[in-house]
C-alpha cells in the first residue's frame, strides 16, 4: 500500500520536526506556516453561507501537531430548545485538522452542542467530538458532501493534500512513543504520527 510518508519522515513528525515540502513548510518557520494556515482559515470563511471556527492554541494544554477547524453551514446550526433565557444548539459540520509540520490535512464529520445565555450570547457549555479516535471517522456523509467539496477546493488552493482513511489506518511499522491520548503504544497508526495532541 502506498504511504505518503516514509518511516524516517514519520519519526521526524513524531519529534515535532517540519517535513520539507512546498511553501511555507520548506521555510521551517513556524510563524510563516501558521500565517499560511491563517490565510486558509480566512479563505474558508469567505465561502458563501459557511462559518469556520479555529482552535489555534493546542486546545488549551500540551502540544497539538495540528490546527483544528470546525466548518459548518448556517442552516446546519439548529436550535434544539429555548428555556429560561438559555438556548441549546446542535451544529452538524466538518472538522479539518491541518498539520503544523507538513502540508497535509484530514477531514471528518462532527456534531457539536452548545448551551448559550440568550441575552449575552455567553457560551455556558459545549460538547464536541474528535476525528482522531479512529480513521473510520475520516468520512463525510451525503448531507455534507457539498461543503466537503468546497473545503477540498480551498485545501487544494493552499497546496494541502487531504489524506484518506486507508493512508491513516496503517499500523506504524516501527516502535516509538507518541504523545497522543487516543491510542496505546502498541496500537499506533500512521494517523497518530502525523496528528497528535499531548494533553
Amino acid at each position: 500500500m502506498f504511504l505518503i510518508f516514509t518511516d524516517q519522515q514519520l519519526r521526524m513528525l513524531i519529534k515535532g520536526d517540519v517535513i520539507r515540502g512546498i511553501y511555507p513548510y520548506d521555510s521551517y518557520d513556524e510563524k510563516e506556516i501558521l500565517a499560511h494556515i491563517d490565510r486558509l482559515f480566512y479563505r474558508i470563511n469567505r465561502i458563501h453561507n459557511v462559518l469556520c471556527e479555529a482552535e489555534w492554541d493546542h486546545f488549551g494544554s500540551g502540544y497539538a501537531s495540528f490546527v483544528e477547524f470546525f466548518c459548518y453551514r448556517k442552516e446546519d446550526c439548529i436550535v434544539m430548545e429555548e428555556n429560561n433565557g438559555i438556548r441549546e444548539i446542535e451544529i452538524t459540520g466538518i472538522i479539518l485538522d491541518i498539520s503544523r509540520l507538513a502540508p497535509v490535512a484530514i477531514m471528518g464529520e462532527d456534531v457539536r452542542y452548545r448551551t448559550i445565555r440568550i441575552e449575552t450570547t455567553e457560551e455556558l457549555s459545549s460538547g464536541q467530538g474528535s476525528i482522531l479516535d479512529d480513521p473510520i471517522s475520516l468520512t463525510v456523509g451525503e448531507e455534507l458532501e457539498t461543503l466537503a467539496f468546497e473545503l477540498q477546493n480551498a485545501l487544494e488552493e493552499f497546496d494541502y493534500k487531504l489524506l484518506a482513511t486507508k493512508e491513516m489506518s496503517v499500523p506504524l511499522s516501527f516502535n516509538t512513543k507518541i504523545p497522543t491520548i487516543y491510542r496505546n503504544e502498541r496500537q499506533y497508526l500512521v494517523l497518530d504520527a502525523i496528528f497528535y495532541w499531548e494533553d
